[in-house]
C-alpha cells in the first residue's frame, strides 16, 4: 500500500513540473479595454495589455493601422510633428516661473501614436492636432521566446475632437455676485450655475503657438473694462484678514508673464494642461469690476436657464431696473484650463452690465 500511494505522489510531482521548453505565448493576449479614444491635441495613454500568462520578456510592435473602411493608414501615424518634451526633470515646487519651465523643455518630432515595446501601451501626444478625425484600428505582433503571434484589429481608436481650453461644464460654473463696496462679505449671487444668462462666452484658438491666453471683460455692448487702469481687478476673499487676500486668477498662475492692456489681460503658459495644478478653489479664474465702472441691471429673480436663452437687456422679461450706480461691486469667476497648446482668445461678455 505504501508504495502505491509513492508512485501516485510521484506522479503528482512530476506533473506539477512541467515547463514549456521556450516558454509560453497566448494566443489571447488583449486589452482590458478595446476602445481607445483620444482627443486631439492631448496627451493620453491606454491601457496596458494584458498577456494572459505569456512568458516575459514580451516584445510588441505596431504593424498596421487601417481606417474605417478598412484602408491601410500607417502613413498618417507615421508621419512626425513637432512635440514638446521635458529635456529635464520638472519640479512643480522650484519650477514655478515661465523661463524656469521652458529651460527644461525641447521641441522634438515624432509619431502622434507611440506603442510601448515591454507592455503595449498606446501612448498619444500633442501631434495628434494634426490627425484626421475618425475610427481607426490596429495590429500588433507579440513576440516572446516561445515565438510570435499576431493580433489583428486588437485595438478601435477613435480620434475624436474635445475643448482645447476647457471652462463650463468641464471645469466648473460661470458665476455672477453683487457686493457691497466696502465689504466683500456682502456678496449677492446673481446666478451660480451652468447655464449662465448673463455670460456670453466666446472661445477662439487663434494658432498653434505661442501658448497663450488673451481674456478680455466687455459690457453687453462690447466695451471692454479696462484692467490696466483698475476697471478689472482681483476678488477680494472674504473675511476681516483673509489668506490670500485675493482669490486665484490668471496672475498668480503666470505672474512673470502677466499683461495687462486698456482691453485685455494676457499670459503666456509653459505647458499643458495648464494650470497643471490648483492654487485652490479648482480652476476658477475671480475677477471683480468696480462699482464706478459700470451700470447693473437688476435681475436677482432670474432662478433657473435651463433652456440655455441669454439675458437680452431691458427688453428682457427678467428685466427690473438698474441696481443703484457706485454701490455694487460685479464678481465674476471663470473657469478655465487650456489642454491642448496654442493661442487662446477669451471673450466674458457681461448682458447685465453697461460700461461707464
Amino acid at each position: 500500500m505504501k508504495r502505491i500511494i509513492s508512485i501516485i505522489f510521484l506522479g503528482i510531482s512530476l506533473s506539477t513540473c512541467t515547463k514549456y521548453g521556450n516558454g509560453f505565448l497566448s494566443p489571447y493576449v488583449q486589452y482590458a479595454v478595446n476602445n481607445f479614444t483620444v482627443v486631439r491635441g492631448r496627451t493620453t495613454a491606454s491601457y496596458s495589455l494584458i498577456t494572459d500568462g505569456s512568458s516575459i520578456p514580451m516584445h510588441v510592435k505596431w504593424l498596421h493601422i487601417y481606417d474605417s473602411s478598412g484602408n491601410i493608414a500607417d502613413t498618417l501615424f507615421t508621419r512626425k510633428y513637432p512635440v514638446t518634451v521635458w529635456s529635464a526633470a520638472y519640479d512643480p515646487l522650484t519650477d514655478v516661473t515661465y523661463g524656469s519651465i521652458i529651460a527644461k523643455q525641447t521641441v522634438v518630432k515624432m509619431p502622434p501614436l507611440d506603442v510601448n515595446e515591454s507592455n503595449g501601451t498606446i501612448t498619444a501626444n500633442s501631434g495628434t492636432l494634426y490627425l484626421p478625425l475618425g475610427t481607426y484600428s490596429m495590429d500588433l505582433a507579440i513576440s516572446n521566446d516561445a515565438g510570435t503571434e499576431t493580433l489583428k484589429k486588437i485595438v478601435t481608436i477613435v480620434i475624436a475632437d474635445g475643448k482645447p481650453l476647457e471652462t463650463a461644464p468641464e471645469n466648473g460654473a460661470f458665476s455672477n455676485s453683487l457686493a457691497v463696496v466696502g465689504n466683500a462679505a456682502a456678496a449677492k449671487t446673481v446666478f451660480n450655475g451652468l447655464n449662465n444668462p448673463f455670460d456670453f462666452i466666446t472661445v477662439t484658438r487663434l494658432a498653434d503657438t505661442p501658448n497663450r491666453i488673451i481674456l478680455k471683460v466687455t459690457d453687453r455692448n462690447g466695451i471692454p473694462f479696462n484692467p490696466r487702469t483698475g476697471e478689472l481687478t482681483k476678488r477680494p476673499n472674504t473675511g476681516l484678514n483673509p489668506v490670500p487676500p485675493f482669490l486665484q486668477n490668471l496672475q498668480d498662475y503666470a505672474p512673470d508673464t502677466y499683461q495687462a492692456s486698456d482691453t485685455a489681460i494676457s499670459i503666456k503658459f509653459p505647458l499643458v494642461p495648464f494650470p497643471i495644478t490648483s492654487l485652490g478653489n479648482g480652476y476658477n479664474m475671480y475677477y471683480n469690476i468696480l462699482s464706478q465702472y459700470l451700470h447693473i441691471d437688476s435681475t436677482a429673480t432670474w432662478s433657473s436657464n435651463a433652456s440655455g436663452a441669454y439675458y437680452s437687456g431691458p427688453g428682457d422679461s427678467h428685466y427690473q431696473g438698474t441696481y443703484m450706480d457706485d454701490r455694487y461691486n460685479y464678481y465674476i469667476r471663470i473657469p478655465m484650463r487650456v489642454q491642448v497648446p496654442g493661442s487662446y482668445e477669451i471673450d466674458i461678455r457681461i448682458l447685465n452690465t453697461i460700461h461707464r
